[in-house]
């Protein structure tokens, strides 16, 4: 797929709106990063992106970044350890069978809406805010 077709069909201010509400209540940083290039490892491609945007060196370690790499048609989830250590690998599988699922039927904004409901209501349950909210600091990336 073409990223701008991909970019044209996804709702932009509805994924930064779910993004701002999954983050409240929540230590928590979600971050959508969208790759115009090509990739072959998304899983790889992730945790690069994730390193390079510092996402690792939270000090809760509970940061999600969602990649896509709508060229490849691929994406991946990643995140931070203390994250993975709450969830284990089941929910991630769910999450990832939830955006398959809605992807396979070019739902692409409502497979992101659901994910990031269900990644905010995990965050919140395991790290609520102690904090003063961060949302919005930057929540779509493109590169």
């Amino acid at each position: 797929m073409k990223v701008k077709h991909f970019l044209s069909s996804v709702d932009h201010d509805r994924i930064h709106q779910a993004i701002k509400t999954a983050e409240q209540g929540t230590s928590s940083d979600i971050v959508l990063f969208i790759s115009h290039r090509r990739v072959e490892d998304p899983l790889s491609a992730a945790n690069d992106e994730f390193k390079k945007l510092h996402l690792e060196t939270a000090t809760d370690r509970n940061s999600l970044l969602i990649f896509l790499a709508p060229k490849s048609q691929k994406f991946a989830v990643v995140g931070g350890t203390a994250l993975h250590d709450k969830v284990g690998q089941a929910w991630w599988d769910e999450l990832i069978a939830l955006l398959t699922r809605h992807f396979k039927e070019n739902r692409y904004t409502e497979g992101l809406l659901a994910s990031l409901e269900k990644a905010g209501h995990v965050l919140k349950t395991h790290f609520p805010a102690e904090a003063p909210d961060r949302t919005g600091q930057r929540d779509i990336v493109e590169e």
